[in-house]
């Protein structure tokens, strides 16, 4: 019992602290700053932050992620957090942050095991920022 009530309080303060990112905005003119704190929040909220999402190969982030035992939720608010970023980064740093974001968003429809518009329409999006 104590395992699943502690289980609980990690995905709410989880939940908790991908909402308040969502909420913080990003500005283009104020982006740095918005990018220090989203990288501090999400040191807090998944022990990552953006700067290692950007630099970390496609399979470790995976391995991070699968570990924190994410919900489906928690994989769609992370997608959407990198989908707001990318236009906001550099441009070389685009692509590979599209790809990242368009690997999370596949992980949350796997974790679903339903179709959901929503989600298909995010993933055709950050497609839509790779470089072929």
């Amino acid at each position: 019992m104590l395992n699943k009530n502690y289980r609980d309080e990690e995905k709410e303060r989880i939940d908790e602290q991908l909402r308040s990112i969502m909420e913080m905005g990003h500005i283009p003119e104020e982006w740095e700053e918005i990018r220090l704190n989203l990288d501090r929040k999400l040191k807090e909220a998944l022990s990552i932050g953006l700067n290692e999402i950007e630099n970390l190969p496609e399979e470790k982030l995976m391995e991070i992620l699968a570990n924190l035992d994410l919900e489906f939720s928690h994989y769609v608010a992370l997608g959407d957090i990198l989908l707001k970023s990318i236009e906001l980064e550099a441009e070389e740093k685009q692509g590979d942050l599209a790809q990242k974001t368009l690997l999370i968003y596949k992980t949350a429809q796997e974790v679903s095991r339903t179709f959901s518009f929503s989600l298909t329409q995010k993933i055709n999006e950050a497609r839509s920022w790779i470089n072929d």
